[in-house]
């Protein structure tokens, strides 16, 4: 995965540990004023996200390595129904999606087999379908692992301008769909995406602080989140 990290503004890290750890039974790790999810995919921190009026944070999104794991996180959840926001199948993927103590929109994922992504000229076709819940709680494990950073999903106000510099950055566009573009670093159905959908804004002043990559960059993005190689 070309995906490392991503680093969040929280209002509290108690708080954070108690979504994260508690309620959808992930592995934390505190380290001084830092909290790191699993083996750090997602690293928070006490701080200010300053984006546009127009510009946030939709959702940043987990991987998990197989059904078992998400069924694991599904069943915790279960237990704390009201941050429980939605359930996809994507074509290429089965998700669950949450919504944190700030706002901010998580998604935890697992890929569906690569011979099964439909294919479409330039990339792969996506969806949003009902999900197989039961099946999924069939499979479930007693605790996920395996975490990685999947993709990161942004509200902007310009697609255009943002779609061209992440092009700039080796990023391909794979899909539009509704007022949303997709790209992705090789082949992958997606790392980003970009959305000017009508959506919940999380509280002001959290958010993405920075995306660590393994590519040989150090710059800003349009929305103001450092982009830097590790």
């Amino acid at each position: 995965m070309v995906l490392k990290t991503a680093v969040l503004a929280v209002s509290s890290l108690r708080d954070a540990a108690e979504f994260y750890g508690k309620i959808l039974g992930l592995e934390i790790n505190q380290r001084g004023r830092e909290l790191c999810i699993g083996d750090c995919p997602l690293k928070l921190v006490e701080g200010i996200a300053r984006h546009s009026e127009d510009s946030y944070l939709y959702h940043v999104a987990l991987k998990v390595p197989n059904r078992k794991s998400l069924g694991a996180v599904l069943r915790r959840a279960m237990e704390f129904e009201e941050i429980v926001e939605g359930f996809a199948d994507h074509l290429v993927s089965e998700s669950i999606y949450f919504r944190d103590f700030d706002g901010i929109g998580v998604e935890i994922y697992v890929d569906k087999p690569r011979e099964m992504w439909p294919k479409i000229k330039g990339g792969y076709k996506m969806d949003t379908l009902p999900l197989d819940v039961r099946s999924l709680l069939r499979e479930a494990g007693i605790r996920p692992s395996g975490l990685e950073l999947g993709h990161i999903h942004m509200r902007v106000a310009n697609l255009d301008e943002v779609e061209r510099f992440y092009n700039s950055l080796g990023f391909r566009t794979t899909y539009r769909w509704r007022d949303a573009v997709f790209l992705a670093y090789g082949d992958y159905h997606h790392h980003f995406a970009f959305n000017s959908w009508r959506i919940p804004r999380p509280r002001e002043e959290v958010g993405l602080l920075e995306v660590r990559l393994e590519l040989n960059v150090d710059v800003f993005d349009p929305l103001g989140t450092r982009i830097v190689g590790i």
